[in-house]
């Protein structure tokens, strides 16, 4: 990583504004049950999460669908008014279907004054998926970012073909794009997050998925050689740190987390102003925090280009 001009100093760097730029609400009974994940059945709620922020750096978070269907959306439209934390939201979209999509995407700005983004399942072996072209189209025009977790190289081949498409398009890529921190090879992931850095619409999350925490021991130390590697190829710019709240409690508490997170790119080498990018400034930015909120209709214009991106 460049620019390493002075120590970090944890503390110091973090802002008492720090954006967590993930973490979910549902109630008990949405998720689909899986033993691995027994303990995340329960409802989590606006108040669990206040006690797990209070007297923490954590000032605002970014609020992630957690399934799909538009009961989703009206359960975020009354969590982010319910949790005061609440800075952005990311909703869902039918990905697959781009008419759904836009009479949803209208439902739910009615709704949501703090729409930025959405996110949707993506296959992992597909690489071109009916409906995702007009979709993530119809998102660029909207303003919104496209949120996906990337597992796989086809998933990764598919984010290269519509960020070549629309590069104005935002793409936001959580969980680190699961690197094996259960063990493994790590090239294939490395592979990936090369291919992915090298785009300049794509951030990247530095957060740990579901998939991971299954799989591995929480064993912080671990964390460094992965938050380092990404944070070198994207840059504190394009990264942000990220709860994944309550998924994350599979592992550790919200507080436990962050710091482990945090620690992880002080130890990569990270300085005082990365940190304070990666734990806030990136996500205002990308998530547009704290500047202006309108978003005004998109100009007629014709259909989208899509260059080497197949329906």
């Amino acid at each position: 990583m460049e620019h390493r001009l002075e120590p970090a100093g944890t503390a110091e760097a973090v802002p008492s504004t720090a954006i967590d730029a993930h973490q979910h609400f549902w109630p008990e009974g949405v998720r689909p049950r899986d033993p691995r994940t027994a303990t995340l059945e329960r409802a989590f709620t606006p108040g669990d999460l206040s006690r797990e922020l209070a007297g923490g750096p954590v000032a605002g978070t970014v609020l992630v669908q957690c399934v799909a269907g538009p009961q989703e959306n009206d359960r975020l439209a009354a969590y982010a008014e319910e949790f005061r934390p609440a800075r952005a939201v990311v909703a869902w979209l039918p990905l697959y279907d781009v008419d759904a999509a836009r009479r949803e995407v209208v439902r739910v700005r009615e709704r949501i004054p703090l729409l930025r983004g959405f996110r949707d399942v993506l296959p992992s072996a597909a690489d071109a998926v009916p409906g995702v072209p007009d979709t993530t189209c119809l998102a660029a025009d909207h303003g919104l970012v496209w949120e996906v977790v990337v597992v796989s190289d086809a998933q990764a081949r598919l984010v290269e073909k519509v960020s070549a498409a629309r590069p104005d398009l935002q793409i936001v890529v959580a969980h680190l794009a699961t690197p094996p921190l259960g063990g493994g090879d790590p090239r294939p992931w490395k592979y990936r997050i090369d291919r992915l850095a090298a785009l300049p619409s794509v951030a990247i999350k530095l957060s740990v998925g579901a998939d991971a925490l299954v799989t591995w021991e929480w064993e912080p130390e671990r964390l460094t050689g992965f938050v380092g590697y990404a944070l070198d190829r994207f840059g504190a710019h394009r990264s942000m740190l990220a709860g994944n709240w309550p998924v994350v409690r599979l592992a550790a508490a919200h507080s436990t987390a962050w710091k482990a997170l945090l620690n992880a790119a002080e130890r990569a080498g990270a300085s005082s102003g990365e940190l304070r990018l990666i734990s806030s400034a990136t996500a205002r930015s990308w998530y547009r925090i704290g500047g202006d909120r309108a978003w005004k209709a998109p100009e007629a214009s014709g259909p989208c280009p899509r260059p080497g991106l197949a329906h």
